[in-house]
């Protein structure tokens, strides 16, 4: 068989991991991430119970303590002679920013009571094909997920995935996806597919001050940023990392959304939640201004006001928290703040 050589390939950003942490080096550390954006304050009203998240990437470490509890179900779609056991670290990482649990070691992640299906889109090359993403997005439907969060992307557009999203759509899940990491170009969208679609919520990244991060892709598609620099999560072998790109900031909009479904669903709330255009009407109301950047969609994510869905403002005054005042921090449940450091290149 001829491989048809129009056909998009989807794939990771280079990045290569300086330094990892073995899980008895962490007392469940809560990410600067977390921790900037009042994600302990949220985990008063919902962790995220009840909800199920497909994570769309290179496989998990099924056996990682911070998340062998959290998962429902995983497959491969790649062929891979390793099965669903991931040997970038990239989903693995993408996983704990949503489902690490509380435990009492390592970290956390944004739900930590949500639960996981993960399916594994990208080989062990960090590449995929248009077919397996569009069978994991599939899959997810089938298996009941709530929300469908992609790290990846493609500069070609693929009518297989979008047919696949645009089912996932239909059927009111809520898919996340990266925007890129081609950074910002005079006069371009560097934005990447599946996340140019309105079907989907497109994620581009900010750093600890709350600024777009340099390599984070922009363009009109665009609909919110979050969290993506010296992010810490869940790695290889049991460990962690700290890496960097729009694959981090959005699986913490995932697990936002995992929040945010979760309380709706159990109490109720003032603002409708069901569909992909409900999520992106919410999300554009709570989101705090980012500033003089023309294509950071509607700002920063405030998961405060977005998680307060009774009494949602219908207009982004009186954030919670000012982009100028998120700085670096790290909050720690145990005894030691972590140190060392990571390094993640989305171009190297």
């Amino acid at each position: 068989m001829h491989r048809n050589l129009a056909a998009p390939i989807f794939r990771l950003p280079p990045w290569r991991c300086e330094a990892t942490y073995r899980p008895e080096e962490l007392a469940e550390v809560v990410d600067w991430s977390l921790a900037a954006y009042h994600i302990p304050d949220q985990w008063k009203t919902t962790m995220g119970q009840g909800i199920k998240v497909a994570v769309l990437d290179t496989g998990i470490d099924a056996e990682h303590p911070d998340l062998a509890a959290a998962i429902d179900a995983q497959q491969d779609f790649t062929g891979s002679a390793l099965g669903t056991a991931d040997r970038q670290g990239h989903g693995t990482h993408t996983a704990g920013t949503i489902a690490a649990r509380r435990n009492g070691r390592g970290i956390v992640g944004v739900a930590p009571e949500c639960r996981l299906l993960v399916g594994k889109v990208l080989g062990d090359d960090g590449s995929g094909s248009e077919q397996s993403v569009a069978d994991g997005i599939l899959w997810a439907i089938s298996s009941s997920a709530d929300v469908v969060s992609m790290s990846l992307g493609s500069s070609m557009p693929s009518s297989v995935i979008y047919a696949a999203i645009d089912a996932a759509c239909t059927a009111g899940k809520f898919v996340i996806c990266a925007a890129g990491n081609d950074g910002a170009k005079p006069g371009a969208d560097t934005v990447d597919y599946p996340a140019r679609w309105k079907q989907t919520i497109a994620v581009a990244a900010v750093d600890e001050a709350g600024n777009m991060a340099e390599f984070s892709s922009q363009g009109p598609e665009v609909d919110i940023a979050a969290p993506g620099v010296n992010i810490l999560s869940t790695f290889l072998s049991g460990g962690y990392a700290r890496l960097s790109g729009t694959s981090m900031a959005t699986p913490f909009v995932s697990g936002v959304v995992a929040l945010m479904l979760s309380k709706h669903r159990a109490v109720g709330g003032g603002t409708p939640l069901s569909t992909i255009d409900d999520l992106r009407t919410h999300l554009k109301k709570t989101a705090d201004p980012l500033g003089d950047v023309p294509d950071g969609g509607w700002g920063l994510i405030d998961p405060t006001r977005a998680i307060a869905i009774d009494d949602a403002p219908s207009t982004p005054s009186a954030p919670s928290a000012s982009p100028s005042l998120r700085v670096p921090m790290t909050l720690v449940l145990g005894d030691q703040p972590v140190a060392g450091t990571w390094i993640f290149t989305p171009n190297a």
